[in-house]
C-alpha cells in the first residue's frame, strides 16, 4: 500500500492571520499547495494542524469560521490523499521528484475547479436558471412527450411574473429567497396591494414554482423545502358559465347576413366563422388549439359512419367524435375546408357579441377573489362568454344527458375525474333531476 503522510502548515505563523498550506510527503518527495484558507494564528494548534475552538477563549463568530475552515480543511486533504492513493508506490508519479510535485498541484487545482463551478452554480440567478430548464428540451415523465411550446411559454410568463416581485422588493434572486418561511406572505401582499391579482394567479405561480424549486434541487442546488413544498399549488374553482342546448341552437340559428345587412354586425366582420368554429366546438370538446387543426381530421360523412379523427394537440392522443347534425352542416357548407380562428381578443368579441344578438341576456353571478377581496359580480350571461365555454358546454351538456363520464373524458382529454368535474357546471337541482327515483324502471 502506498505510504503517503501529509500535515496542514501555517506560512506566516509569526503573523497575525496566515495562509495555510497543505504538505505531502512519499518516497522522500514533498509538495506544498496552498489550500486557499486564511487562519488567525492565535487559533491554529500546530499539533492537530487544525483551528481550535474555545468558547471561553473566542468569539461565537470566531469558532463559526473555525469550523468551516476544519472542515475545508478535511475536503481538500481527503481530495488529494485520495487520488493519490490509486498510483502505484513505484509510480513515476510518486517517485520522481517534480513529477510528483505536478501530480499533488494538478489535484489541488482539480478540486478548487471544482469549488469554483459548484459555486458558480450556487451563485446563478433563480429565476435564470428556471427560465432556462422551461425552454430546454424536457421530457414530461408522466406523459412520456415533449413539453410543449406554449406549455413553457406559460411557464416562462410565471418566472417572467416572480422576477418582478424580487425588483420590486429588493429581494435577491436566488433560490434562498423563494425557500425562505416569509416568501408566501410576501408574495401575496405583493400580488394583492400591487398587482390586484385573482387568488387563482397566486396558485398557479406556486404550482410552477414548485415544480421549478424541485427540478433545481434534483440537479445539486442547495435548496431547503421546508416551507416552499408547503404552497398551495391547485386553483379553486371559479364559476365559470355554460350554455345550454337551447342557447347554442340560437347562436347556431344567427342569421348573421341579414344582421349585416341591418347593420348590426359590421359587414367586414367574421364573426359568422367564429360563430361556426364555436359551436363545433360546444358538440366536439375540441380545445381552440385543436379547432384550427380540423382540417386535418379524418372526416367520415356516411350513414354508418359519422365521425371525426383527430390527434389532439395537448395530449397527442387520437380521439374519434361522433359528428352532431350542426357539426356535419357547418363542415358541408365549407365543403370540407373550415376556417382558421382569428386571434383570442378578437373571437372573445365575437362571441360575446353573438351571445347578445342571441339574447342571452340571464344576470349571473360571480365570486373573485381579487387583491385579497372576495366579491361577487352580476353580469350579464353573454359578457362571460369564452371560447373555453364551448369545451365546457360541451362537457356539462354530455354529463346532464346521462352519457358515460369515462366516454366523456375520452373525449375532453381528461385522464381523472377531479379535473373533469371542474368542467361541469350542473346545478345542484339539475344533478337531483339526474338522480330522480321516478325515471328508474
Amino acid at each position: 500500500m502506498t505510504k503517503i503522510s501529509y500535515s496542514s502548515i501555517l506560512q506566516y505563523p509569526k503573523k497575525e492571520e496566515s495562509l495555510v498550506f497543505l504538505t505531502v510527503r512519499c518516497n522522500g518527495n514533498t509538495a506544498k499547495v496552498s489550500t486557499r484558507q486564511t487562519v488567525k494564528t492565535k487559533m491554529w494548534n500546530k499539533q492537530l494542524h487544525r483551528c481550535i475552538t474555545s468558547k471561553e477563549m473566542f468569539t461565537d463568530r470566531e469558532n463559526r469560521e473555525a469550523r468551516k475552515i476544519n472542515k475545508q480543511l478535511d475536503k481538500i486533504e481527503d481530495f488529494i490523499i485520495t487520488r493519490l492513493s490509486g498510483w502505484g508506490e513505484q509510480s513515476r508519479y510518486l517517485t520522481d521528484p517534480k513529477e510528483f510535485k505536478d501530480i499533488v498541484t494538478h489535484y489541488a487545482d482539480m478540486f478548487f475547479r471544482d469549488i469554483e463551478e459548484e459555486e458558480k452554480k450556487q451563485n446563478q440567478k433563480a429565476t435564470e436558471w428556471m427560465l432556462a430548464n422551461i425552454n430546454s428540451d424536457r421530457i414530461d415523465i408522466h406523459s412520456g412527450r415533449f413539453v410543449a411550446e406554449r406549455t413553457k411559454k406559460a411557464q416562462s410568463t410565471v418566472i417572467h411574473r416572480l422576477q418582478s416581485f424580487l425588483s420590486d422588493n429588493h429581494l435577491e434572486d436566488t433560490f434562498k429567497t423563494f425557500a425562505d418561511a416569509d416568501f408566501a406572505n410576501k408574495y401575496m401582499k405583493w400580488c394583492y396591494e400591487k398587482k390586484n391579482y385573482k387568488e387563482n394567479t397566486i396558485y398557479v405561480t406556486y404550482e410552477i414554482l414548485k415544480a421549478q424549486l424541485n427540478a433545481a434541487k434534483k440537479s445539486g442546488f442547495n435548496i431547503d423545502d421546508t416551507y416552499y413544498k408547503e404552497l398551495r399549488g391547485k386553483c379553486k374553482d371559479v364559476d365559470n358559465i355554460y350554455l345550454t342546448e337551447n342557447e347554442i341552437k340560437t347562436i347556431y340559428n344567427l342569421d348573421i347576413p341579414r344582421l349585416k345587412e341591418q347593420g348590426k354586425i359590421d359587414e367586414m366582420s367574421t364573426m359568422e366563422k367564429t360563430r361556426d368554429l364555436f359551436v363545433i366546438g360546444c358538440y366536439t370538446g375540441l380545445r381552440r388549439s385543436d379547432l384550427n387543426k380540423l382540417n386535418d381530421g379524418i372526416w367520415h360523412l356516411s350513414e354508418t359512419k359519422n365521425t371525426v379523427s383527430i390527434v389532439a394537440e395537448k395530449t397527442k392522443k387520437r380521439v374519434v367524435i361522433p359528428l352532431h347534425p350542426y357539426v356535419r352542416a357547418i363542415y358541408n357548407k365549407y365543403k370540407g375546408n373550415l376556417p382558421k380562428l382569428g386571434d383570442k381578443y378578437n373571437t372573445n368579441v365575437h362571441l360575446r357579441n353573438l351571445g347578445r344578438l342571441a339574447g342571452i341576456n340571464e344576470i349571473v353571478s360571480k365570486t373573485e377573489n381579487r387583491g385579497g377581496k372576495v366579491t361577487t359580480l352580476k353580469h350579464k350571461k353573454y359578457d362571460l362568454i369564452g371560447f373555453h365555454t364551448a369545451r365546457r358546454s360541451f362537457a356539462t351538456n354530455m354529463f346532464l344527458a346521462g352519457k358515460p363520464t369515462y366516454a366523456i373524458m375520452q373525449l375532453t382529454g381528461h385522464t381523472n375525474e377531479r379535473t373533469f368535474y371542474k368542467y361541469v357546471k350542473a346545478t345542484p337541482e339539475q344533478i337531483a333531476k339526474l338522480l330522480d327515483f321516478n325515471s328508474i324502471g
